[in-house]
């Protein structure tokens, strides 16, 4: 059996944009009733804080510790402009964000796998990507830098996929906009762009002559650099179950990556227009900033390579549940065996059935999540072991070996979340891999014996979309909602039955009102800066929260000192709202007295302590 090369369907430009609009505008129909609902008060009010610093003419690394790059706070400190300060804007523009994305999913799928394909693509994405909690609201409302990445790395993977084992018109100018365009994602968020970048860089790898030696060479060096990279950047993670799922990967796309085409431009030139894209967008903030924070500040607060990101949020990598692991034990099994094109697909139907009946012990959310973390994995290993299929379609082992280098973006915090900002390129990688297997099975089983197949699978997507979305959706339109006291600045609702988890963050803002004025300052421990934000109250600090480890013992030091400089005449403290910042009062005790020296307890808010200054 022979595979021919697949070639994306060639439709009318204009119809395929109509019909993306159309996916989009029924996505953002979707999501809409989430737009205003709940409010995340560390992650979401932590980066509205730091917004609001930007709007007010301050600088990221400079006045305030972050790690996201300048390009971020520019769309979103515009959006929080327009929005008159409140969150509309931006949570609007979240909201048209993802439909965006999602439409250009589809229609980047649709191009390549057809009609069916795409929409059952679409449907996963959205009901398990694009979650939502009746208790907190929705993680695509809250501002990470993530999102904007997303329709960045998948316009990149399909670039670079086009370029990849054939010739094309402009190719120097495809590549010249993919190094922007990865530019674009460094500059909203760093680790992201050089995944993006070093992704297309190892993608193009194939498309290079074995016959010229210098390929060969450069071609050399950039997979043994990949997987050297690697291995240092999961070197904490060693013990913590990542050389599985995200190290495996890299090594089996670097081994697929060598040269094997004799007519593509030279690997140098490809390079270099790849090099002068991301330079052009990037050096242009870039070096003014270096000028003020140096080699070391910009390795440190912009590369964050000083370990201590990954010291305070490293977490482990969860062994998938074991339907999820039978879906890769019985791909592999079958690829070995060499009925693969019978096997595969009928296993990869049934581990989704399989996923529905055995979420019971644990729930189907959180069997999801554990499945979806490892579905790249799972994506990029059962694509690239099989040769045959990697010499016929090239463009398909381009946009897998880019996946298996973007996939890192888990590393540290493999979560959902995660999963679903580095969603668009896994989506279309998923969808690669199932037309390759369906397109087996067709030509093992013929015609129209196959023909119950897709029908099946996508009958098991609509119902596994249903039973994710259903719950949290339903009640959302149906059950009464309350508007919660969070001030003006954050118009939001939720159902009734949860508003009793906002009463605390309320009671709080009352005592803010009550005890100072809109022009003074307050001081909140350690991760509850969404209360400047929402009361107006400045927050004119370099460190906005407080993870144990970050700020290490040296920036304490700046924040007590900062702290006795400012004098705020109101500090909150409470216990730690997530598990990141447990341990912080233990850790972060040199600020913990300085606290208890200068403000006096004046009320207690649900376990939180109110303190003014004692000289008041």
């Amino acid at each position: 059996m022979r595979l021919r090369p697949i070639e994306p369907w060639e439709a009318p430009a204009h119809r395929l944009a109509l019909e993306a609009l159309a996916v989009a505008a029924l996505c953002a129909l979707f999501l809409w009733p989430f737009r205003l609902y709940g409010f995340d008060l560390v992650d979401e009010g932590t980066q509205l804080a730091q917004i609001e610093r930007v709007l007010a003419g301050e600088r990221p690394y400079i006045d305030f510790e972050t790690g996201y790059t300048p390009g971020y706070f520019a769309v979103h400190s515009w959006l929080l402009d327009a929005g008159d300060g409140t969150i509309v804007g931006i949570r609007t523009f979240g909201v048209l964000l993802q439909s965006v994305i999602v439409g250009g999913l589809w229609a980047t799928v649709r191009a390549w796998g057809g009609a069916q394909l795409a929409s059952a693509i679409a449907i996963l994405y959205v009901a398990f990507l694009l979650p939502a909690s009746l208790a907190t609201g929705a993680p695509f409302n809250i501002p990470y830098p993530g999102w904007l990445v997303a329709p960045v790395a998948l316009a990149v993977q399909v670039m670079v996929s086009r370029v990849s084992g054939r010739r094309i018109r402009r190719r120097d100018l495809v590549l010249f906009a993919s190094g922007a365009v990865a530019g674009l994602a460094f500059s909203a968020k760093p680790n992201a762009g050089l995944l993006v970048l070093a992704g297309a860089a190892l993608a193009l790898s194939p498309a290079w002559s074995p016959n010229r030696r210098a390929d060969r060479v450069l071609s050399a060096v950039l997979r043994i650099s990949a997987v050297v990279a690697t291995a240092i950047l999961l070197a904490p993670g060693w013990n913590q179950g990542y050389l599985i799922p995200l190290f495996l990967p890299v090594a089996l796309a670097a081994a697929r990556a060598g040269p094997s085409f004799d007519d593509g431009d030279p690997a140098i030139r490809q390079l270099l227009a790849l090099a002068v894209g991301f330079v052009m967008v990037v050096a242009p903030w870039v070096l003014p900033l270096l000028s003020e924070i140096g080699i070391a500040g910009l390795m440190a607060d912009v590369l964050l390579l000083d370990g201590g990101v990954v010291d305070a949020y490293l977490l482990p990598f969860e062994y998938p549940a074991w339907s999820t692991l039978a879906l890769a034990v019985g791909g592999v099994a079958a690829h070995v065996a060499r009925t693969r094109a019978a096997v595969l697909p009928a296993i990869a139907v049934a581990s989704l059935v399989a996923a529905t009946v055995l979420a019971y012990p644990i729930g189907p959310r959180l069997a999801a999540e554990n499945a979806l973390l490892w579905l790249g994995p799972i994506v990029v290993t059962l694509g690239l072991i099989d040769r045959e299929a990697l010499r016929t379609w090239p463009r398909e082992r381009a946009a897998l070996i880019f996946l298996s280098i973007y996939g890192l973006q888990l590393f540290p915090r493999p979560d959902s979340v995660h999963v679903a900002m580095g969603g668009p390129p896994l989506a279309l990688g998923a969808a690669l891999l199932w037309r390759r297997y369906r397109r087996r099975w067709r030509m093992a089983v013929g015609e129209g014996a196959s023909a119950w197949l897709p029908r099946v699978a996508f009958v098991a997507v609509l119902v596994l979309a249903v039973g994710r979305v259903a719950p949290t959706w339903g009640a959302r339109l149906t059950q009464p909602t309350v508007a919660l006291a969070l001030g003006p600045r954050a118009p939001v609702v939720v159902v009734e039955p949860q508003a009793t988890r906002y009463a605390r963050a309320a009671d709080l803002l009352s005592e803010i009102e009550r005890r100072t004025e809109p022009a003074e300052a307050i001081f909140a421990f350690p991760d509850l800066a969404a209360l400047g934000f929402l009361s107006g109250r400045a927050q004119p600090y370099h460190y906005l929260y407080f993870v144990p480890g970050r700020p290490d013992r040296v920036g304490e030091d700046r924040a007590v000192r900062r702290l006795e400089e400012v004098a705020p005449h109101l500090v909150i403290t409470c216990p730690p709202q997530v598990e990141a910042f447990r341990g912080a009062t233990s850790y972060f005790s040199q600020l913990g007295l300085a606290v208890e020296r200068a403000y006096a307890p004046a009320a207690e808010v649900d376990g939180c302590a109110v303190r003014t200054r004692r000289s008041d």
